[in-house]
């Protein structure tokens, strides 16, 4: 029975220990898939809500308001995009009347867009927007609107370009589908009110997630702002892995269910068969044990029966001493034969242990054992293989002689943390051969009954790769894929930094807003491809023509901005805006051959207290006044008259 149960306790507390830890890699499994899920979809609204913007701001002046001659370039936009994109383009005019529809409809005779979020926004913001999710009032089908202003020279607005996605049958979200996880795991989509726009339980879909019965302490956490993992009861009441992650774009939350049965079967099927073969190890150690016994007994038997001789039957004291003699070499033997039996338990309990140790030395992770002097009690193999020092060699190292002083002093306060009591997780970049890696340790407390911490069990793993995918999607997101300088969005930041470090500084920037004049003609005639070499050949000599402490970014289409910082003053701002002219007045070298072009830049200084949306909003005007001025020159914003001159 000994043999029995110490043989099961080290089987299942070994593996409790390992499941613990596999529970943790899992869940950051998970959650990585999920970010890179959520990185995907954001990209892809914000791809369709650049699509939107770019048709709207496409459109020429005079087609704005003649809505018979618009069909026509909508219905060809359309055509180069697929039909696949959208499910629908309509256009409202200032009031929130329909004035155009590419697909037929029925249209109700008091139906107006006015009071729906995607018309009045825009009117009110004169920018693009994604709508919340809403059912249809012309389709019935459950959609979100990508809506554009269409602006005339002054800014106003004239109407709204707006551009469904069927939500349902068009596949635009489910494409993430692919990356659910497991087996029977999958991914859904929600708002942050809860209502439910993605599922693969179609009857599910736009309702709200509390409506079902039971509940969910991780959905509940998420609604809260919660992103991450948690493992919780489904509303079936089973236990699952549930991971968060709020898109950027439009707040709306992404989350991923990976049933914790599924996740953990290798393990479960590991400790059932661990289980079976140190109970029947223990059995026929047992039943080998009670055989020996009963051998060993046979000397005891003699030494009895002498015994009750001379008790009984008056037999003579010598055979006392033949039967010591004989009891003494029996003892012996019988010794021997306990040694023996012991030798086989610890054999038994060391494959136990072998076979644990196959397992963490197979894992790669570093998983360890840390005593309150902070020295290794217990490592695996991948210590050998990402620091060179054996399991063997690890047992009584510190933690300075493995990792050295600043790496130990960085990792201490969160070891504190853990022999406090709490479970800790934390990241930290250090060399390992020569090559800079980001790990990331798991500390879990070893609990005495008396509620101490006699030591804390690491599980340690590289995320190094997983941080260069989330860097570089970072870094596509940030530039223009065509021209390979600042987007939008990097432009955004760059200039409310800009902004920042003028105010800091005193020293006053300037920005320019600048397009390539009669860029349509330049596509109509040569083609888009051919347009867009002017592009690319337009940024290099943009890029060429400004200081290397000025930013240079494509908003859209052929619109270029540069934010000049430090400028010392108009006529220095006026200098940089000649030298760009000049250099897009020479032919642009294409694949259809020479390109005449040339560009009209507009220039506003900043102003005290001035938001980056008015600075633009100024370096816009003055585009315009340049364009009035005949086009292939420059003109500066003038605060009082509101042009340039």
């Amino acid at each position: 029975m000994l043999v029995f149960v110490a043989t099961l306790l080290v089987t299942l507390s070994t593996l409790g220990v390992a499941e613990r830890g596999m529970k943790g890699v899992i869940g950051d499994q998970e959650y990585t898939l999920l970010s890179g899920a959520a990185s995907f979809l954001d990209d892809r609204i914000a791809a369709r809500v650049t699509q939107v913007e770019a048709l709207a701001s496409s459109i020429p002046p005079q087609l704005r308001t003649d809505w018979s001659a618009l069909r026509p370039l909508l219905a060809e936009q359309v055509r180069l995009w697929g039909a696949d994109q959208f499910l629908n383009i309509v256009v409202f005019d200032n009031d929130g009347d329909m004035r155009l529809s590419l697909r037929a409809l029925r249209v109700p005779p008091d139906f107006s867009a006015r009071g729906t979020d995607y018309f009045d926004r825009v009117v009110e913001t004169r920018r693009s927007m994604i709508s919340a999710p809403r059912r249809s009032r012309l389709t019935g089908e459950h959609i979100v609107v990508f809506s554009a202003p269409l602006l005339d020279a002054s800014g106003r607005v004239l109407g709204v370009l707006a551009a469904s996605v069927d939500l349902q049958h068009s596949g635009f979200l489910r494409q993430i589908g692919t990356l659910k996880p497991g087996r029977t795991g999958y991914l859904f989509v929600m708002t942050q009110q809860g209502v439910i726009i993605d599922h693969p339980d179609e009857s599910r879909l736009f309702q709200h997630i509390g409506m079902t019965p039971g509940g969910n302490r991780g959905t509940e956490m998420a609604l809260g702002g919660f992103e991450g993992w948690v493992e919780t009861p489904s509303k079936d009441g089973t236990d699952a892995i549930y991971a968060y992650k709020r898109l950027r774009t439009t707040g709306w939350i992404l989350a991923a269910r990976y049933p914790t049965d599924e996740a953990f079967a290798p393990m479960h099927a590991m400790r059932q068969n661990a289980f079976f073969s140190a109970v029947g190890l223990a059995l026929a150690a047992g039943l080998l044990a009670w055989v020996l016994v009963f051998q060993l007994l046979s000397p005891l038997q003699a030494l009895r029966d002498n015994v009750a001789a001379i008790r009984d039957d008056g037999a003579d004291i010598e055979v006392l001493r033949d039967g010591r003699r004989d009891e003494i070499g029996e003892l012996g033997r019988a010794f021997h034969a306990l040694m023996a039996e012991r030798e086989r338990a610890e054999s038994a309990r060391a494959a136990s242990e072998k076979r644990l140790r196959l397992i963490t030395d197979n894992l790669p992770v570093l998983i360890s054992y840390i005593d309150r002097d902070y020295r290794f009690h217990f490592g695996n193999a991948t210590f050998e293989k990402w620091f060179g020092v054996a399991p063997p060699q690890l047992i009584g190292m510190d933690l300075a002689g493995l990792l050295g002083e600043e790496a130990a002093g960085d990792v201490a306060p969160h070891l504190e943390q853990s022999f406090a009591g709490k479970s800790v997780t934390h990241e930290i970049g250090i060399p390992l051969r020569g090559e800079p890696r980001i790990l990331q340790a798991t500390y879990i407390p070893d609990l005495r009954p008396d509620g101490g911490v006699a030591g804390v069990y690491a599980l340690v793993h590289d995320t190094t790769h997983v941080k260069e995918v989330e860097e570089q999607l970072l870094q596509l997101a940030r530039v223009d894929t065509l021209t390979g300088i600042a987007n939008r969005r990097m432009f955004g930041e760059a200039l409310q930094h800009a902004l920042d470090r003028m105010r800091r500084s005193g020293k006053p920037l300037a920005l320019a807003y600048l397009d390539i004049d009669y860029f349509k003609k330049i596509n109509d005639t040569w083609g888009h491809g051919v347009g867009d070499e002017v592009l690319k050949e337009f940024a290099r000599r943009l890029t060429l023509g400004v200081r290397a402490t000025d930013t240079p970014a494509r908003l859209s289409g052929d619109e270029f901005v540069v934010i000049l910082e430090e400028i010392g003053s108009r006529e220095e701002a006026e200098r940089i805006a000649a030298k760009i002219v000049a250099a897009m007045r020479v032919p642009f070298h294409t694949s259809a051959g020479p390109v005449q072009a040339s560009t009209s830049v507009g220039i506003a200084l900043s102003q005290p207290g001035q938001t980056q949306e008015q600075l633009l909003a100024a370096a816009d005007s003055a585009l315009y006044a340049a364009k009035g001025k005949g086009r292939d020159g420059y003109a500066f914003f003038e605060e009082r008259a509101g042009q340039g001159r």
